[in-house]
């Protein structure tokens, strides 16, 4: 059975996650699921037909880690820039 996790939103849509807390977030779906996208990023589509030819599942965990490297990438270039 899947394990229920109940995410802390705040009003600026950020979630927030306590070092403590970390561990209970990390579970074996989502080291699944991020396993596969990195094998997808380093090795490409396991089909080798491009992400059309690949089940919707695999195609939205690549979208998903994708987006959120890139708003991890802007909070960075914000954080910097000040």
């Amino acid at each position: 059975m899947a394990e229920q996790i109940c995410w802390p939103e705040n009003e600026t849509g950020y979630i927030r996650i306590k070092r403590k807390e970390i561990e209970s977030y990390i579970t074996d779906d989502f080291l699944k699921a991020f396993q596969a996208y990195k094998r997808i990023k380093q090795y490409g589509w396991p089909q080798g037909k491009g992400y059309l030819a690949e089940p919707k599942t695999l195609f939205s965990i690549v979208e998903l880690f994708d987006s959120e490297k890139s708003n991890y990438s802007e909070w960075e270039k914000e954080k910097k820039n000040g």
